[in-house]
């Protein structure tokens, strides 16, 4: 059996399963986001692209972004917070 190399493997995919989603698509889901953001603590931001972490940015958040280093784009995610959503009131 071949060992896991983390430099075959994508950031999407390592966040996926660490963060103990079945799929990459989970990592849309807001209740994720902690569990996404611990897993960002084991992850060395050099280890990938800035390219790689912008487009992890997008996926995760919804929200794209440019960072000037891959570091940036990891503080970004380590910090995000989802917005609030904001509904309307039903029966008023």
């Amino acid at each position: 059996m071949e060992k896991f190399n983390i430099s075959m493997v994508g950031l999407l995919e390592i966040l996926t399963f660490w963060s103990g989603c079945m799929y990459l698509s989970d990592l849309h889901q807001p209740w994720l986001l902690p569990e996404i953001q611990q897993a960002l603590q084991s992850i060395s931001p050099k280890q990938f692209s800035l390219w790689e972490w912008q487009d992890a940015v997008a996926y995760i958040t919804g929200e794209r972004l440019m960072f000037k280093s891959q570091e940036q784009a990891a503080d970004f995610l380590k910090n995000y917070q989802k917005p609030k959503e904001t509904g309307g009131s039903y029966g008023t």
